[in-house]
Formats: structure tokens, sequence, C-alpha cells
């Protein structure tokens, strides 16, 4: 684990432009832009959440499948 301390001092400049951010960059993009930077966003975000759902299902699918292996065995 590395000490705060330990840690380079960050450039005021770098500090000061990346408060503005997500502002300036929005106040420079069109409409339009910033409509499909926030459409990649929410693409990106439901990705994520349509992976997780697809992980779950084939588990339990596996989950399943073992259930009725052990009832059959059990028969």
């Amino acid at each position: 684990m590395v000490k705060l301390s330990a840690m380079a001092p960050k450039n005021a400049a770098a500090v000061a432009l990346g408060r503005r951010g997500g502002k300036a960059t929005a106040e420079k993009r069109t409409p339009e832009q910033r409509s499909e930077a926030a459409r990649r966003a929410v693409e990106a975000r439901w990705a994520k959440t349509r992976e997780l759902v697809d992980d779950i299902l084939v588990r339990s699918k596996a989950l399943e499948k073992k259930a009725i292996a052990r009832k059959a065995k059990q028969k």
C-alpha cells in the first residue's frame, strides 16, 4: 500500500483543468454530440447489466441441471 505522503504532488494547472472536465466538454459539444455521448454511456451501463444477467442465467441453469441429476440418482 502506498502512503499518501509518498505520492508525487499534483500539477496545479492539471487539477484546475480537471475540475472543469465534463462541464467544459459539454459546453463545446453540440446537442447532438451530447446526446450521442449520453446514448453510448447508457449502452455501456446496460451492457454490464446484461452481462451480469446472462451470467446469472447460465449459473442457474447449471444448478438446475445438477438438481435434476441428484433427483434422478435418488430414484
